[in-house]
């Protein structure tokens, strides 16, 4: 109940995460107890690409941003990898090089774009139990719990 469709309509992800660019897993907001706040994110040098909060933004071959899953990263040359902060990347061994020791080298995943702030009055369909509420264009559906549920088809 309550899910956050992802793009295409056919996956969703619990209240308090969002859906991965490429729609195929959910990504935990910190600090979305149930109020609808923002996810905090890292918004990409070009103000449209966003990144998870502790992640960083680093250009992709194809000239679009990526994340960096580890924050203040260092983004590698050849634009697929990266490394943790005050590591170097050396991309001929395949690790990030630091007096501390090596590590492996770290992937950059898509960023997604930023939502404009819609506010939450939204339009949506009031299910039978007058509590719970589907977005437009949604069907409400009793579960087993006698809960309702959001089935993302109309009618």
């Amino acid at each position: 109940t309550q899910g956050v469709p992802c793009a295409g309509g056919h996956r969703c992800c619990p209240r308090g995460s969002h859906c991965s660019a490429d729609g195929e897993s959910c990504i935990v907001s910190p600090g979305t107890g149930g109020s609808h706040v923002a996810p905090r994110a890292v918004t990409c040098p070009d103000g449209q690409s966003e990144c998870p909060d502790d992640a960083t933004c680093c250009v992709t071959a194809s000239g679009t941003w990526g994340c960096c899953p580890m924050p203040q990263a260092s983004c590698c040359a050849d634009k697929v990898h990266c490394c943790p902060h005050a590591t170097v990347c050396d991309l001929a061994r395949g690790r990030c090089l630091s007096p501390a020791g090596d590590v492996p080298l770290g992937t950059t995943f898509p960023a997604w774009k930023r939502q404009p702030l819609v506010p939450v009055a939204q339009r949506q369909v009031l299910c039978p139990d007058g509590r719970s509420a589907c977005p437009d264009g949604a069907t409400c559906c009793q579960l087993p719990s006698a809960q309702y549920g959001c089935c993302p088809l109309q009618n």
